[in-house]
């Protein structure tokens, strides 16, 4: 009896310990900790060192166990409350090892969980960066800058298309925690949610800043093409700008000739122009962003293209007045020369030697003035071209700010690469930097000539400009001509009022002399008769 009591003594003390140490235990397998996400690998090592000590320590529930119920089998007094405690302990038992058993679950899924997150976490910023580079107001400053970032964002939506499997396989992640009842479930299908919903987000900003770009590169290849032709037109400037009217007659003609090549690549030039107003005038009606900016490049451009236009013909006018006059010059020079070489015979002192020298003398002199009235004609001409003439002052050539050389002799090119000059031509001198071949320019015409063939000069005006300037002007000039003309017509006049008075003279005493020959003959008949 004694026995059987310290038995159950024994009995109901290791049920009491081993009661204790469940209850402790329990406390470790029902605490929530799986939810702080904090050192989550270092909780799924230690609660595998927990579940390794509950198999270390299921001998001993074994033992207690098997104590009462031999206990119980030997008809111990105390069987009922044995019975009890053996039902206490095994239910305790049984409810650490499900508690310890969910516990390692959740922590595998708290482990599972961490990985999405991490997944979700390196989305987010993915997503964060993509947003960021999709809000950016650069849309490029120059063609090529537009180019690298459409290439850039060529790169961006192939990296967003290649992202959509990662989305895919956090949304198969996802659903596999809800169907797996994952105590999380309800943040996990959340945080997908609003993951999806950035992503699905992204689609149209990127369109938007694709059309952007695109819109960028269109305008920013509409400046270059304007650019283009502004410096088009900054090239064509000085030779239309120019103020060579031409030296000389063959000068201004070659000018003019240059002139109309120049024009004809302006003409050619023109549906370029038109094209480029075109493609702007439509980005414009389009609405473009940069329409403002479009209209002011698109105004310059007008107003340069117009005023070259408006140039290129003022020039026209003023070579061909400037040939105009040189035209006159050189039919006045001509007309000078002419009437010069008919002064000698128009003021001629020889009158004849006899009656028949001077009628010849006359009958010559009559032709002279028969030419000299036919001339009258080209002076009446004169008088027309210098009336009609635009350009009243003496066309020189402006080479103020210039270095001039002088031909000290002919030469004659060789090349292409080279200019003819004749001695005495003056010269702009462009670049003497060669010290055998120097490069200047003559009658619009640029190339090199031996150095050792010129010399410097001080840029003034040659003797035959200056002679030019001394006329003054075109009225000038033919006042000169007239004035000349009529000093001719006057010299002739007098010539043959004196050779008509020559012959009259040596008439008078050649009939003086027939008479006289006549009354002598007489006076001989009449003394024969007498006789």
């Amino acid at each position: 009896m004694l026995e059987d009591s310290y038995k159950f003594q024994q009995f109901e003390r290791d049920c009491d310990e081993t009661k204790g140490w469940i209850n402790e235990k329990l406390k470790v397998a029902t605490d929530d900790s799986y939810l702080d996400p904090t050192n989550l690998n270092g909780k799924v090592q230690k609660h595998q060192n927990f579940e390794q000590e509950l198999n270390a320590n299921k001998s001993r529930i074994d033992e207690v166990l098997e104590s009462g119920i031999e206990l119980k089998e030997s008809g111990h007094v105390q069987s009922e409350r044995i019975q009890l405690k053996l039902d206490e302990i095994n239910d305790l038992w049984q409810d650490l090892i499900k508690s310890a058993e969910k516990k390692g679950m959740r922590l595998a899924e708290a482990s599972q969980q961490q990985q999405y997150n991490r997944g979700n976490e390196d989305l987010e910023l993915w997503l964060s960066e993509v947003e960021g580079q999709l809000l950016s107001e650069d849309y490029g400053k120059d063609l090529t800058s537009v180019q690298n970032l459409q290439k850039k964002h060529a790169l961006l939506e192939a990296d967003v298309g290649a992202h959509q499997d990662r989305i895919d396989g956090i949304r198969i992640s996802s659903e596999q925690f809800v169907n797996a009842g994952h105590f999380d479930a309800e943040n996990i299908k959340t945080k997908y949610d609003a993951l999806d919903g950035r992503y699905g987000n992204l689609m149209k900003p990127m369109s938007n800043r694709k059309v952007r770009l695109m819109d960028s590169l269109a305008v920013q290849q509409l400046f270059r093409d304007v650019e283009d032709e502004e410096a088009w037109i900054r090239e064509k400037e000085p030779i239309i700008n120019s103020t060579n009217r031409g030296r000389d007659l063959i000068g201004v003609q070659n000018l003019i000739k240059k002139h109309q090549a120049s024009m004809s690549e302006i003409n050619n030039h023109e549906p370029r122009i038109d094209a480029v107003s075109r493609t702007a005038q439509n980005m414009v009606e389009d609405g473009h962003f940069a329409s403002d900016d479009i209209k002011n490049r698109l105004s310059t451009l007008h107003d340069h293209w117009n005023q070259l236009k408006e140039k290129a013909n003022q020039r026209k006018q003023d070579l061909d007045d400037s040939l105009q006059a040189h035209q006159y010059f050189a039919d006045a020079s001509e007309a000078e020369s002419w009437m010069k070489e008919k002064e000698p015979l128009a003021g001629n002192a020889d009158y004849g030697k006899d009656e028949d020298a001077s009628e010849a003398l006359l009958k010559k002199h009559d032709a002279l003035m028969s030419d000299l009235d036919a001339f009258a004609n080209t002076i009446k001409d004169l008088k027309e071209m210098a009336d009609a003439c635009r350009q009243q002052e003496t066309p020189v050539i402006d080479m103020m700010g210039k270095e001039c050389v002088m031909a000290l002799y002919d030469y004659t090119e060789k090349s292409p690469r080279e200019v003819s000059m004749k001695k005495g031509d003056v010269l702009t001198l462009l670049n003497s930097n060669n010290k055998d071949w120097w490069k200047v320019e003559v009658n619009d015409r640029q190339g090199f000539v031996p150095a050792a063939y010129v010399k410097k000069i001080d840029p003034s005006l040659t003797a035959s400009q200056q002679q030019l300037v001394d006329s003054s002007s075109v009225g000038s000039r033919e006042a000169q001509i007239e004035k000349l003309y009529d000093n001719l017509i006057e010299l002739g006049s007098q010539r043959r009022k004196r050779l008509e008075e020559t012959c009259q003279a040596y008439k008078l005493v050649r009939e003086a002399q027939e008479l006289s020959n006549w009354i002598r003959t007489k006076e001989q008949h009449a003394t024969i008769q007498d006789v």
